[in-house]
């Protein structure tokens, strides 16, 4: 007998809900198994699921195959049963006499099968035992193995239920989302809808709350937000609690427009105030919202969207965002050249560059600074301004930066094989400083290439980390203490302070690009840049001005007494060799002027 093929969709659709066919499925009822083989002392018992075109045993003893196919499958008769199905002999029933389980090894005689029937009364497979030889079942054996069915049954919702509700709220979590997502893209594949991803409590909040309230009184508050945006999609959506603070939700509207007015609706409900440890507290309220095309998108894309969307909000201070492709773009590519630093540097696709810095006074090569560069081997040249910040957010400069400094100072012993005493400076970040051998691995490589520790410049981005007090203040006193000499970089681009720079061995303020850029355009960053330069020179620092790229700039920084240039306008960043000429060349022309005067 064949199974009607809407039977089959509903079983199906039922299957992929509880995940039945997973290998984690049948450990978990193999007591049960033996247990009915004990109980009714048959060689054969299993646990067999009916799919669309076989049936699996995902649980058994005595049976020699893991699968049939549905159109020999005993248990797809079983299941169109309202009850135990008994057949005393295999041999005599016309739809089984050919069995290949009756007509070959083990040769089985005898069968008893127990529907297994889902909460919403889909029948999925049967609780089975067989025998090699013809028997009898009774009313008692059948009340039994229908028990043993029960079992089985609420074995398989037990272990669905417990891994796809959020324990904190008893809402469907991120992998019954997924679930869900994949019947809907089966049964409406094509159909455009909008999902949603809200964050009521930014993590932070969430931590600080939890530390001075303590975890239950936080969860609850949790509990609350998720309950009160359930109400409000009440009829329109469901809704999952797909993170610590975060629940998302899809929903078909007509428009963009739709789904926005929608989404503020949800923030008026959700900002009121909650009660958490009779404190009364404010959920924050921030949404991603993308576009879905239901087959098309994964569930997986899907939470990637409205997370974009989501962080996105985030940074822009906005109820929500939609999600961004440029965004997503460059997200995988942030991640993709992260992933292939490190193959990179063992490649020898990075390679140091060094850009020159002129005494503003009369022009002269004073120093360099080096520079990484990458040409990565699909993307091409990829800027450090894009490569950097991602080396920062992850582990990579622990690679990164003992490579630099090793090709570097490499560099510098080969100039002075040559005469050349370069002055170098190097870039260190926070990570970089964040240690408190930092300056022993940075000692090291000097005294093993035997170089003054003056020989060197280290360059520090200005920030909050930069604390007299933090194990990176010590790190730089040690170096300062040692004659390396520390520079502030990009001053001015943003954390900028020249308060806390007196509780640092400081010798120079290199001013940001930013600042040099506006100096014809903007009338107020003339009198910004001369004032830090004149401030500067009354504390005792030395000023650097980087990203110099036209004369009228340059000019106007050495009328007011910048002490350095660094940008376009003298000179690129260039090889080891073409930076040594630089010097050669400049050399040459003070001894050529000394002739001069001397005749």
């Amino acid at each position: 007998m064949n199974v009607p093929i809407t039977e089959a969709q509903e079983r199906m659709a039922v299957l992929g809900t509880m995940h039945v066919l997973d290998s984690e499925s049948g450990p978990s009822l193999d007591r049960v198994t033996a247990l009915a083989a004990f109980a009714f002392d048959a060689p054969v018992a299993f646990v067999s699921i009916v799919g669309e075109d076989k049936q699996r045993f995902i649980s058994r003893i005595g049976l020699p195959v893991a699968e049939t196919d549905i159109r020999v499958s005993v248990c797809a008769h079983a299941i169109a049963c309202n009850e135990v199905m008994v057949v005393p002999d295999l041999r005599q029933d016309p739809r089984f006499q050919r069995n290949p389980l009756v007509v070959a090894p083990p040769h089985l005689r005898f069968y008893a099968g127990a529907p297994l029937v889902a909460k919403n009364g889909v029948a999925i497979g049967a609780m089975c035992i067989m025998d090699t030889q013809v028997r009898e079942f009774s009313e008692s054996d059948r009340a039994q193995l229908s028990t043993l069915a029960q079992l089985v049954m609420a074995q398989l919702e037990l272990r669905n239920m417990s891994g796809r509700l959020e324990p904190v709220s008893g809402m469907p979590n991120r992998h019954q989302f997924h679930i869900d997502y994949a019947g809907l893209a089966q049964r409406h594949g094509g159909q455009r809808v909008f999902a949603v991803l809200l964050d009521v409590f930014d993590i932070p909040r969430a931590n600080e709350a939890g530390q001075a309230l303590g975890m239950r009184p936080l969860e609850a508050l949790i509990r609350r937000a998720g309950v009160r945006l359930k109400l409000a999609l009440e009829g329109l959506a469901d809704v999952y609690h797909v993170g610590v603070t975060r629940f998302a939700f899809m929903v078909a509207l007509p428009s963009a427009k739709d789904i926005e007015g929608l989404v503020g609706e949800l923030r008026q409900r959700m900002s009121r105030p909650l009660m958490a440890a009779a404190v009364p507290m404010s959920p924050r309220f921030h949404a991603g919202i993308c576009a879905v095309t239901l087959g098309e998108d994964t569930s997986d894309d899907v939470i990637r969207k409205m997370l974009i969307g989501l962080h996105e909000s985030f940074e822009a201070r906005q109820a929500f965002a939609w999600y961004s492709e440029q965004r997503d773009h460059d997200m995988r590519r942030a991640y993709r050249l992260a992933a292939d630093a490190e193959r990179g540097l063992r490649k020898d696709e990075f390679h140091l560059e060094y850009q020159p810095r002129y005494r503003a006074s009369d022009l002269q090569p004073v120093s360099a600074e080096a520079l990484l560069r990458w040409t990565h081997p699909r993307l091409g040249p990829v800027s450090p301004g894009e490569f950097i910040p991602i080396f920062e957010r992850t582990a990579l400069m622990a690679t990164v930066t003992p490579w630099v400094l090793d090709a570097a100072l490499d560099q510098m012993v080969a100039w002075r094989d040559v005469g050349y005493h370069v002055l170098l400076s190097f870039n260190l970040s926070g990570a970089d400083l964040s240690s408190e051998d930092a300056w022993i691995q940075i000692r090291s490589k000097l005294e093993a290439r035997l170089l003054p520790f003056d020989s060197i410049e280290i360059e520090i981005t200005e920030g909050e980390w930069l604390r007299a007090d933090s194990v990176a203040g010590r790190q730089i006193q040690a170096m300062a203490d040692a004659g390396i000499k520390v520079a502030i970089d990009d001053f001015g681009s943003g954390y900028s302070n020249f308060g806390y720079l007196s509780d640092l061995p400081i010798n120079t303020i290199k001013m940001d690009k930013s600042l040099i850029e506006n100096l014809e355009s903007d009338p107020k960053a003339k009198p910004k840049v001369a004032a830090i330069i004149n401030l500067a020179r009354e504390l005792g620092y030395h000023t650097v001005a980087e990203g110099v790229e036209t004369a009228a700039q340059l000019q106007f920084l050495r009328e007011n007494g910048c002490d350095e240039i660094q940008g376009y306008v003298l000179s690129k960043a260039l090889s080891a060799e073409a930076l040594l000429e630089v010097f050669r060349s400049h050399n040459a022309e003070q001894a050529e002027s000394k002739l001069h005067i001397r005749s």
